[in-house]
């Protein structure tokens, strides 16, 4: 009842000054099989949400935002409980200066390739502009954030805690692993006419207070190159270090290269090719790439990106001024045969090929405040030799509306 009054409060005091506010609901209706449950006909779930927003300008150079999201979700023919209720964005944003701006509050961060960190975190971010340069710098926190939404699984300790029912009565069960980030990037949007890099260091220290604690800092970059104007490389690599209580420090490494094309026409589209390879468990010195977010590799096929290689081609299409289509295909291969675990892994089989994937969605913005979605696929374990010969395929099917008030 404590966090419902918390958010009252939150959304009632901005209403002593100028605002702007607002209702988004959501309803995703979901019907899939994704390789756990013993049914593999499929499972019906649906997950609705109610997301408040409030924003507005103090005084010039001043302005804040505040959001909020109630859950009512329906898994395995029962409604779950307790109902789930987290605060989203909130941020207060200071410009005292036009090359300075500070945000201090839980808002979006990302590492330059969301190959380490991509989600909200709570903390202060600032960033001076210089010319064709710009220095950012911040230091954020994950123990208030709420477990399921942003997966910081990083050991043991962390696993534990997040398989745990959530209770109120015992909020340990509501937040996610306690740890800290500093990090510090420069920005090169305009290094030339065609090109663009950033580069960053990440710290990331453990403050769970358990045996086994686990630091990892981390050094990534990302370029980009423009040879045309529809055509567009990046490349991005990371090296990051690992530091468990105990033990010999660890080096694991990260890389992404891609290429994004615009055709020529009147059709508003673009196709992607993408490879995203993370090391896998070498040795005692080279370890798997540990990402400290839930990054994911597929839509169906979701595990974490640590010691897997993905390959991906997606074209996303503007059918009509309304109307938008995309489709997608992956394929998976694990860099070692230790890291990624899963029921149907053939545990005698010594083959790195985990099959492939096929998604499409569509969508329909039918005006300003209503939006439909559609889209399914399945992931293919066949297509590889790693998991067992009758791994049954893994696919879902899933709808969205989303109306904004």
């Amino acid at each position: 009842m404590s966090l419902f009054i918390f958010y009252i409060l939150l959304f009632a005091v901005p209403c002593c000054f100028a605002a702007d506010f607002g209702l988004v609901l959501n309803a995703a209706p979901e019907y899939g099989f994704d390789g756990q449950s013993t049914d593999s006909s499929g499972n019906f779930s649906f997950t609705g949400t109610a997301s408040p927003w409030v924003s507005g300008v103090l005084r010039p150079g001043l302005s804040y935002y505040l959001s909020g999201r109630v859950y009512f979700e329906y898994e395995d023919s029962a409604v779950k409980t307790p109902s789930l209720a987290e605060l989203e964005r909130t941020e207060l944003n200071w410009r005292p200066l036009p090359a300075v701006f500070v945000s201090i509050g839980r808002q979006r961060f990302a590492d330059p390739a969301a190959l380490i960190a991509a989600g909200l975190f709570d903390g202060v971010n600032g960033s001076v502009s210089a010319g064709k340069a710009r220095l950012q710098a911040g230091v954020f926190y994950t123990g208030l954030l709420y477990k399921e939404s942003e997966k910081i699984i990083m050991n043991v300790t962390d696993l534990a805690n997040y398989g745990k029912v959530l209770d109120y009565g015992d909020m340990g069960t509501y937040f996610a692993s306690r740890r800290l980030l500093a990090a510090v990037t420069g920005e090169f949007p305009d290094l030339t006419s065609r090109t663009s890099l950033a580069v960053q260091g990440l710290a990331q220290f453990d403050l769970n207070n358990e045996p086994n604690a686990l630091h990892s800092q981390y050094l990534v970059g990302r370029y980009i190159y423009r040879p045309v104007e529809p055509l567009a490389l990046n490349l991005a690599a990371s090296v990051g270090l690992m530091e468990v209580e105990g033990a010999d420090m660890r080096t694991s490494f990260a890389a992404q290269a891609g290429v994004n094309w615009e055709p020529p026409g009147s059709l508003s589209d673009i196709a992607e090719l993408r490879l995203r390879w993370t090391s896998g468990a070498v040795n005692d010195v080279i370890a798997a790439f540990l990402p400290v977010s839930g990054i994911s590799q597929g839509e169906i096929f979701t595990p974490r990106i640590s010691a897997l290689l993905s390959l991906k081609a997606a074209y996303t299409a503007r059918l009509h001024e309304k109307v938008s289509a995309s489709a997608q295909a992956s394929y998976f291969i694990r860099t070692d045969t230790v890291t990624y675990r899963d029921t149907d892994i053939d545990l005698l089989s010594s083959s790195y090929l985990l099959g492939g994937e096929m998604y499409g969605s569509v969508g329909w913005a039918l005006d300003s405040t209503i939006q439909f979605t559609a889209g399914g696929g399945a992931f293919f374990p066949r297509w590889g030799g790693a998991f067992k010969t009758d791994a049954p395929v893994r696919w879902k099917v899933q709808a969205g509306i989303i109306v904004s008030l």
